[in-house]
């Protein structure tokens, strides 16, 4: 009889895998936490079974199978009573050279079964446990795939995780590896100890086992992304005595753990109920490039006026973000050019645009911010009058105009106001039209001036 392997020598550096085709429904628009047992699903006979060293799991619904690395074998229970179904074992591993098996998938005709020390991914067939070679993945060592564990496919990818921190894809059609699929676990999480993969088709699994940098828990990933989303973690293991997480397997109700150390597979509800809906429908800021507005924001204001923009600018750029993050936020009018920065709002010349921005509520109800914008008209620039400073003329208050002269009234000077003259066809200075005489007159303040051409009437702001 040949004597059992003893593998726990070594086990730190190894992990367990599973996966599987089986059509699991987990919405991804539900939010999946692992916070609760559910150990009358748990499967609680394998170490009665000599199933002692529980590495990788697999089911079709009926049968959970469990890969045995001291064995050498794959163990076939029941799913309904959790029983032992012999019967349905794998026993063909050890002939094969398939003695240290980590990981298991199936899509129903295949199952595949990875070794660690092989480094490669055995096939058999499903309906009578014999070798399919045909369709093993020898690829493993030349993509640096040395320390293969689990594996999970959709049945265009394999995924095979390795204990470099690395979760390498192979394509399923050729074997060949798929670089631009694999996720680089030390990048997103550091150096862990990641074990077996499960993936509903959306988020993907990784057990991570505690070894030295280890945190026996479920790390979580966006399989599209391949980016982390912790918010999906399973941080519960530990508590419940999971402390040597290693296979994964789940129906979408159901997450099962197997465990090395306790020779068990523990199970935890795996809850996708909606979550409630906020309704907060707050806008937390918004933005207009370079303009000020009033009055100062307020999540409670929603009306704003802008400063009187220039006649040059022709766009705004508009920011805006909501307090809740679940709600969303839309600008209108759309944006004018999708080429720049930002939600850019086109601006007509001497009109008023208004500008709302949208914040509606995770349960779907809107709420309206508004803020006016007014651009100035247009500005001739060639026209202007630039000389009044340099000419004392700091005080600028009315202005008149026959056409060839342009009178600007000033009152900067104490006792000496004046009408300050100057020509309309170069914009310089005029001095010999000027009025000296306001102070004189006791027009010490004048402010806004008119003339028929024969008389002019400069008013006083101080005088009335």
């Amino acid at each position: 009889m040949k004597p059992k392997k003893n593998h726990r020598f070594f086990a730190w550096g190894r992990r367990a895998a599973f996966s599987c085709l089986l059509l699991v429904s987990l919405s991804a628009a539900k939010a999946a936490t692992f916070t609760e047992r559910n150990p009358a699903q748990d499967f609680d006979n394998l170490k009665n079974a000599g199933n002692t060293w529980p590495e990788a799991l697999w089911s079709n619904g009926t049968t959970m199978w469990v890969a045995d690395s001291a064995d050498g074998k794959l163990y076939a229970y029941k799913m309904s009573d959790k029983k032992r179904d012999p019967a349905k074992d794998f026993n063909t591993l050890d002939a094969a050279g398939n003695n240290l098996p980590t990981g298991l998938w199936s899509n129903g005709t295949t199952m595949w079964v990875t070794d660690w020390q092989d480094k490669k991914i055995y096939a058999y067939k499903m309906s009578d446990k014999s070798r399919d070679p045909a369709k093993d993945f020898d690829t493993l060592i030349a993509a640096g795939n040395i320390r293969p564990t689990g594996i999970w496919s959709d049945d265009d990818t394999m995924w095979v995780s390795d204990t470099a921190d690395i979760i390498y894809a192979y394509k399923m059609s050729d074997k060949k590896p798929n670089p631009a699929k694999e996720f680089n676990i030390r990048s997103l999480i550091g150096n862990r100890h990641i074990q077996d993969i499960w993936s509903n088709g959306t988020t993907l699994w990784a057990a991570d086992f505690a070894g030295s940098h280890g945190d026996d828990k479920l790390y979580a990933f966006s399989l599209s992304g391949r980016s982390r989303d912790a918010s999906k973690d399973f941080n519960t293991l530990e508590s419940a005595g999971n402390v040597q997480p290693r296979g994964l397997w789940s129906d979408g109700t159901t997450m099962w753990v197997a465990d090395t150390k306790n020779d068990k597979i523990y199970a935890y509800r795996l809850s996708t109920q909606e979550p409630s809906l906020s309704d907060d429908n707050n806008l937390a800021f918004f933005g207009l490039a370079g303009v000020e507005w009033f009055p100062n924001f307020d999540s409670r204001t929603y009306f704003y006026k802008a400063v009187t923009i220039d006649y040059n600018v022709a766009h705004i750029a508009v920011a805006a973000a909501a307090i809740h993050e679940g709600a969303s936020v839309e600008i209108s009018p759309p944006d004018d050019d999708p080429n720049t920065p930002g939600h850019q709002v086109a601006l007509s010349a001497g009109d008023n645009t208004t500008i709302t921005i949208t914040v509606t509520s995770e349960n779907g109800n809107a709420r309206d911010y508004t803020i006016l914008v007014s651009r100035s008209t247009s500005w001739h620039r060639d026209l202007d009058f630039n000389a009044l400073n340099a000419a004392g003329n700091s005080q600028p208050r009315g202005l008149w105009s026959d056409g060839i002269t342009m009178w600007v009234a000033d009152d900067s000077d104490a006792g000496n106001a004046r009408l300050y003259a100057y020509k309309m066809s170069d914009k310089s200075r005029d001095p010999a039209k000027d009025f000296n005489t306001p102070s004189a007159a006791g027009n010490t303040n004048p402010a806004g001036i008119w003339s028929d051409g024969t008389t002019m009437w400069v008013a006083d702001w101080q005088d009335d």
